[in-house]
């Protein structure tokens, strides 16, 4: 999939640095999945939608998804787990959505290769080694035959 992200740099920008900052990204929570739209851009594709700002995610929850719950999603998880696997599944996602009908919908890919780019090295360095820790299986208790 190789949706680039529309021209609406500060909805980008502003989701990129927030979640950085706050190393925390909001979802709904229905019974079956997260709070999602169809896509503009491209015929039956899903986009699920998440918000850099716990304001604003209650804010679509009270206006168009009442039964859903907020969710808070640490940022090490949506960049090596959500994202992930929404580029491995095609879906895209959707940055501080409102339900206007022009919403972003980006790759999850881009998305990831951008918030990792934004990190400044330190940060970008301890994401990377939290991945690492993760992907080594957990070793035996040492001492222990």
């Amino acid at each position: 999939m190789d949706t680039p992200i529309p021209d609406a740099p500060e909805t980008v920008e502003r989701f990129i640095e927030r979640s950085i900052e706050t190393e925390v990204v909001w979802a709904l929570e229905g019974e079956e999945s997260v709070a999602y739209a169809e896509s503009n851009a491209q015929e039956g594709v899903a986009i699920l939608l998440f918000w850099s700002d716990r304001a604003d995610a209650k804010r679509a929850r009270k206006t168009r998804f009442k039964e859903y719950e907020l969710v808070e999603i640490p940022l090490l998880e949506f960049i090596f787990r959500w994202l992930s696997g929404m580029a491995d599944d095609e879906v895209l996602a959707g940055l501080n959505w409102s339900g206007r009908p022009e919403e972003l919908e980006a790759d999850p890919e881009q998305l990831q290769d951008d918030l990792l780019l934004a990190m400044d090295e330190t940060m970008r360095a301890k994401y990377y080694d939290a991945l690492q820790v993760a992907l080594d299986p957990a070793d035996p208790v040492e001492g222990a035959s």
